[in-house]
């Protein structure tokens, strides 16, 4: 037998997204719980204790100096802003993601890497395409995936079908466990989970508003939910602790 070829449905219909998934788009988002319930539910899975609640604080500065840092050097991200692409996203994503990694790789010595452009091949041979973000726990045992991110300039809309199928098939790949995702603009973000076999998402939240370089307060009292929810998926998402 020849090596099985990857077919993308990346850009397929939602009608047949939907046969894949089981359940009607428009239904599914129709319905959200609260970051506030998401974030409870992680930690009841969680599987290592991951940072303190002062490094935690530690990592939310940090993030949200490498948000001011971005603002400066490549301006708000606005979809007004025809220079504005997908690609200044992801630098966005990055500079957010980056330094909650390297705090709980370092804290938990878990064997986490990030990978970037990444193609999830189903075990039907298929695939939803290119991922902007993936995270997987490797080890001479097992391999698992953590969580997902599709990052679009324009609406979370766009890359939420994407998303959901990539989770579909990174959570039958691992075979156990929850994986997560996210869907977000830069500015807006949505949390996502899946079980095995129920998917869930959070309602919206606002990582970035216009006076963020002015207010650290106040982003550190909303914005910085995001490392909350990060350090969540790393602490529950994917692999199984032996």
């Amino acid at each position: 037998m020849g090596p099985v070829r990857s077919i993308s449905y990346s850009k397929h219909s939602d009608k047949q997204a939907e046969k894949r998934l089981g359940f009607s788009l428009i239904a599914f988002d129709r319905d959200s719980i609260s970051v506030t319930q998401m974030l409870a539910t992680a930690d009841q899975e969680a599987k290592v204790q991951g940072l303190t609640g002062e490094e935690v604080k530690e990592a939310k500065e940090t993030v949200y100096g490498r948000i001011t840092e971005y603002l400066e050097g490549e301006g708000y991200p606005s979809e007004t802003n025809e220079d504005h692409k997908e690609a200044n996203v992801n630098d966005l994503v990055f500079a957010v993601l980056i330094p909650v990694i390297s705090m709980f790789k370092r804290k938990t010595g878990q064997n986490l890497y990030l990978r970037r452009e990444k193609t999830i091949i189903a075990r039907d041979g298929k695939s939803s395409g290119n991922q902007e973000f993936v995270m997987i726990h490797d080890s001479l045992d097992y391999r698992e995936f953590v969580f997902v991110i599709e990052a679009k300039r324009t609406s979370l809309g766009k890359g939420k079908k994407q998303c959901l199928l990539a989770m579909k098939d990174m959570g039958e790949l691992n075979g156990k466990g929850v994986v997560y995702g996210f869907v977000t603009t830069g500015e807006a973000w949505q949390m996502l989970r899946f079980d095995g076999t129920m998917f869930t998402q959070s309602d919206r939240f606002f990582v970035l508003f216009h006076e963020v370089k002015n207010d650290k307060e106040g982003w550190m009292e909303g914005g910085s939910v995001v490392v909350d929810c990060i350090h969540a998926t790393l602490r529950s998402g994917g692999f199984a602790v032996k």
